[in-house]
């Protein structure tokens, strides 16, 4: 069914747990399964294009399995500590991702500036970047329709990407993304503080959703001062 944004926005409140559902629900365009009208006990609202599909309380099995054969090849589940048991039933064999949410509850810790710049990107930049990989272009290619994209600079070439993945009223989900051979360097740390300030000046708080697997993440978030507040869970197919 289409989404009704006007319920569930009033019944979903906009903190860093919500950000995804909400965002969904912002963008109109989302699908919703429920049983008898959205219910913060029993819903699935799922994002139309990119499979993220979030699941609020504990819907029956038969919307679950509904939802997952709607949601496509990038089907992503995205749980409450709470519940992530009910659905690991539903969906025996599946992987299991713990996801912490970090926010920055005071200012961000000053990292190194080094001398090369960082700004926005513009759309031509993108397109015409041959050292960065395909997949990679095709995300900054569809991310820069809905957001801003800031990058460090390395010798005229942008190495270092962030943007805006997710956004409520209130706040914003970061994506970093650094080339592989320019890691470790403080890059990304730089990158994610010029998109950070400018979101700031837009009154957004940063939100940092870090996957388990992905220690580096977690540990930049760390370094910039974020603090984790909460956890979801990442249900996601088995790789064949």
């Amino acid at each position: 069914m289409g989404i009704r944004g006007s319920k569930i926005i009033q019944e979903l409140p906009d903190i860093p747990r919500w950000i995804y559902a909400r965002w969904i629900v912002l963008s109109g365009e989302g699908r919703v399964y429920a049983r008898d009208g959205f219910e913060t006990t029993a819903s699935i609202i799922q994002h139309p294009t990119n499979g993220l599909t979030c699941v609020i309380g504990q819907p029956d099995a038969d919307l679950v399995l509904r939802a997952i054969e709607a949601g496509g090849d990038q089907l992503r589940i995205l749980t409450s500590v709470e519940n992530y048991r009910y659905i690991e039933n539903i969906l025996p064999g599946w992987e299991l991702s713990p996801v912490y949410i970090h926010i920055l509850p005071h200012k961000l810790q000053k990292v190194t500036t080094h001398h090369y710049p960082a700004r926005f990107l513009d759309a031509d930049e993108v397109s015409t970047a041959q050292h960065v990989p395909d997949e990679l272009k095709s995300e900054l290619m569809d991310a820069m329709l809905r957001s801003p994209i800031a990058a460090l600079f390395v010798d005229g070439n942008p190495v270092s990407f962030c943007y805006v993945a997710a956004e409520t009223e209130t706040f914003w989900d970061i994506s970093i993304d650094t080339l592989a051979e320019y890691r470790n360097k403080g890059y990304a740390a730089q990158t994610a503080t010029y998109m950070i300030n400018f979101m700031d000046k837009k009154g957004k708080r940063p939100i940092w959703g870090a996957e388990e697997s992905n220690p580096a993440s977690i540990k930049l978030a760390q370094k910039l001062g974020f603090k984790a507040i909460d956890r979801l869970y990442l249900h996601f197919r088995k790789p064949k």
